[in-house]
């Protein structure tokens, strides 16, 4: 007796759930992970850095590779990278509704991509991990430079690790959106075949 091909290809609804599950369960936990390494990085790097948020520009650096790369204390007004200082509170309420927009798309998406689900898990981890410092200090800690040859000739702006997880989480949506695998649509029943695209 032979089984059919679509039966076989077509998961029960109990396995479908079941990945579900483990996927979001997964995302989840990457997002508590993204979000502890970097509030402990930015509490380590506080104390070392000697970052005081009422003395700003008081902090140290520290050169790990001469004419590229610091540690050094900074504190952020903006967003990520630095960009729109001073907008404090926009900054603060677009952040908290971000993470409610990201976390109700992480869990509602019925996307079987595992990259879309850690790209989201690491934006999600982002935005959390810089909220703390939104709402205590209304400014970030940022320590991680890159510059070329000296930083008064060229720098990018500071970051940290929540930044990085934020980048790092956009440009996988961007490489999926552009070169992600799309699974052909099928044709609907009596329906001529679409040619190829």
């Amino acid at each position: 007796m032979t089984e059919n091909p679509a039966a076989l290809a077509t998961p029960a609804p109990g396995a479908a759930s079941a990945w579900d599950v483990r996927v979001k369960v997964g995302s989840l936990l990457l997002v508590v992970v993204g979000v502890v390494l970097d509030l402990w990085s930015k509490a380590y790097m506080m104390g070392w850095l000697g970052m005081d948020p009422d003395l700003e520009g008081s902090a140290r650096s520290h050169t790990v590779i001469p004419g590229f790369f610091d540690f050094s204390g900074n504190w952020n007004r903006g967003v990520t990278f630095g960009l729109a200082q001073g907008w404090t509170y926009p900054i603060l309420v677009f952040t908290v509704v971000a993470c409610v927009g990201l976390t109700l798309w992480l869990l509602m998406t019925r996307s079987r991509s595992r990259l879309l689900h850690v790209a989201l898990a690491l934006i999600l981890a982002g935005a959390v991990g810089n909220l703390p410092d939104r709402c205590t200090w209304h400014k970030v800690r940022d320590f991680v430079l890159v510059y070329w040859k000296d930083p008064s000739i060229w720098q990018w702006p500071a970051f940290n690790l929540a930044d990085s997880m934020i980048v790092v989480g956009v440009i996988l949506i961007l490489w999926r959106e552009l070169f992600g695998h799309r699974a052909p649509v099928p044709a609907a029943k009596g329906a001529p075949a679409a040619k190829g695209s």
